[in-house]
């Protein structure tokens, strides 16, 4: 709204800033949760998007201007996190083995 770099993104209608916390509370956080997801907060949000988008082959740069960083090494370090397959394959792993863990944990406990 009003000069591009520097003007309000979200609006309220009348030009002032949205509250977006509120906005999170009210509209966002109802509409992940009814997908059974967690919401994270805009922070998360923001790395999300941040890191799919350079999954996608969108460059450190693109990625710094959508998320309208005035310096390119916050967008990098903070922000962005590269999908490792390893790391993921790994965590798969746990993920299967916490299952089946739990699964002999409930039955133990019938046992009992």
């Amino acid at each position: 709204m009003g000069n591009p770099k520097t003007g309000v993104m979200f609006h309220s209608g009348g030009g002032d800033h949205m509250d977006l916390n509120r906005m999170g509370q009210r509209l966002v956080r109802p509409a992940v949760e009814s997908l059974r997801l967690v919401w994270y907060g805009w922070h998360a949000c923001r790395r999300g998007i941040a890191s799919n988008l350079y999954e996608l082959g969108a460059n450190e740069k693109v990625v710094q201007r959508i998320l309208r960083h005035a310096k390119p090494h916050v967008t990098k370090e903070c922000y962005i996190k590269a999908f490792d397959p390893a790391v993921l394959a790994a965590m798969k792993t746990l993920e299967t083995t916490l299952d089946d863990f739990h699964k002999c944990s409930a039955t133990v406990q019938q046992v009992n």
